[in-house]
C-alpha cells in the first residue's frame, strides 16, 4: 500500500471526512506524486444559514488549495446586474462566474464547466429580517443590512461561485451537519514529484539555473542571435565568414516550406459541425441546474412536510432528481415550485 493511500485510509478510519476517489488516488507516472492534506475547521469557518454550515471565503480557500485547484483566469468574473421587481424593488445584484481545473493522476488537467452564482443584497436583507415586501414601512428595517450586504456583495458572489467549481472538481457537499464540522478534513492533490526531477541530469540543471536565475533555455542549446552579414565584418577572417555561411545556410532551405504553409493558412476553413458543441452546452447547463436543485435540497427541514394539497416537496424534487427522462425545462420548473415554497416559508438565506 502506498504511503498516500495509507495515510488516506488512517484518516477515514479514525471518522475524517475524506473527499478524495481512494480507487483512483495515486499518480501514475513518475513525474507526479500524490499529497494528502488534513485540516481541521471551528464555527468560525462556516456560514450558518438553516441550521446547515457552509464554508466561509477563507475556508473555501484552504479547500481549494488542500485540492490543487487552479482557478481559470479568463473564466472568472463578477458582472452587475440592475433588477426590478415588485417585490424588492429596483437594485443591484452581483453575478459571480468561476472556472478550475485539477491535475488527474496520470498528469492531465481535469477542467470544470462554468459555474455562476448570484448574490442580491437586498433579498438576502429581506429573507434575514422575515420582510416580505419592500415598503416605506419596512425599508428602515432592512437598509442598514442591505448597506452592509452590498459591501461585501461582489466578494460573497465570487466565493459562491468558487466554491461551487471546488464542491463540482472534488465531490464536496455544499453544506455539513454541526457534529461534521468539527471532523478533520482530508484532501488529496497531485503535484510534481520534485525528488525524482532532481534525480536526473535535466532537472538539476533546470533548478540550478533557475536558482541562479539563468536563462534555462541558454543550457539546452537555444539558438543565439544571428551574427550580422560577412560585408559588415570587415575585420572577420575570410574562411570563419565562409564557415559561417554554411551554418546559417540551412535556415534559407525552410523557405519552400514556409511559403508553402502560408498558402495553406491562405485557404478558407471548412465549417465545422457545430452539434456536438450545442448539444454539450446543454448538457453543461443541466448539470448546472441539477447542481442549483441539490442546493435547495439541504434545506430538508423546510421541505419534507406535507402541504395542504397533500403533496411533500421534497419528495417530488427528489423524483425529479432521480428521473431518468429529466429535461432542462423539467429541472427549471422543479427549481422554481422549490424557491417559491421555500421563500413563501420565509426559509432564511433562500435567494
Amino acid at each position: 500500500m502506498s504511503n498516500a493511500l495509507a495515510v488516506v485510509k488512517a484518516a477515514r478510519d479514525k471518522g475524517a471526512l475524506v473527499f478524495a476517489n481512494i480507487e483512483n488516488l495515486e499518480a501514475k507516472v513518475e513525474l507526479y506524486k500524490t499529497e494528502v492534506t488534513s485540516i481541521t475547521f471551528t464555527e468560525k469557518d462556516f456560514h450558518v444559514i438553516n441550521r446547515k454550515y457552509m464554508p466561509n471565503k477563507a475556508a473555501v480557500d484552504r479547500i481549494g488549495e488542500a485540492c490543487g485547484v487552479q482557478f481559470i483566469q479568463s473564466a472568472c468574473r463578477v458582472i452587475t446586474e440592475t433588477r426590478d421587481d415588485p417585490l424588492c424593488g429596483k437594485r443591484a445584484v452581483y453575478c459571480a462566474e468561476a472556472q478550475g481545473k485539477v491535475r488527474m493522476p496520470d498528469g492531465s488537467w481535469r477542467t470544470s464547466t462554468v459555474d455562476e452564482y448570484e448574490f442580491d443584497p437586498a433579498l438576502r436583507a429581506m429573507l434575514d429580517k422575515n420582510v416580505t415586501e419592500l415598503n416605506e414601512k419596512t425599508k428602515p428595517v432592512v437598509t442598514r443590512v442591505i448597506m452592509e450586504y452590498t459591501r461585501i456583495a461582489r466578494q460573497r458572489a465570487a466565493t459562491g461561485a468558487r466554491s461551487r467549481v471546488i464542491r463540482q472538481l472534488t465531490g464536496m457537499p455544499t453544506a455539513f451537519e454541526k457534529a461534521e464540522i468539527a471532523k478533520p478534513f482530508v484532501f488529496t492533490r497531485i503535484v510534481q514529484n520534485t525528488d525524482y526531477i532532481l534525480k536526473t541530469p535535466e532537472g538539476r540543471a533546470m533548478a540550478t539555473a533557475q536558482a541562479l536565475n539563468m536563462d534555462v533555455a541558454s543550457l539546452f542549446g537555444a539558438r543565439k542571435a544571428e551574427l550580422p552579414p560577412a560585408s559588415d565584418n570587415p575585420n572577420v577572417p575570410d574562411d570563419f565568414q565562409e564557415a559561417e555561411a554554411t551554418e546559417l545556410e540551412p535556415e534559407s532551405q525552410n523557405d519552400t516550406a514556409n511559403l508553402a504553409e502560408q498558402a495553406a493558412a491562405d485557404e478558407p476553413d471548412f465549417p465545422s459541425d457545430d452539434s456536438e458543441a450545442k448539444a454539450q452546452q446543454k448538457e453543461t447547463e443541466f448539470d448546472r441546474l441539477t447542481r442549483t436543485l441539490e442546493e435547495y435540497m439541504t434545506y430538508k427541514d423546510a421541505l419534507d412536510v406535507k402541504t395542504p394539497s397533500g403533496t411533500n416537496p421534497y419528495k417530488l424534487a427528489m423524483e425529479e432528481l432521480d428521473s431518468k427522462t429529466a429535461t432542462v425545462e423539467s429541472r427549471q420548473k422543479m427549481i422554481g415550485r422549490v424557491r417559491t415554497f421555500l421563500i413563501n416559508k420565509k426559509v432564511q438565506g433562500v435567494a
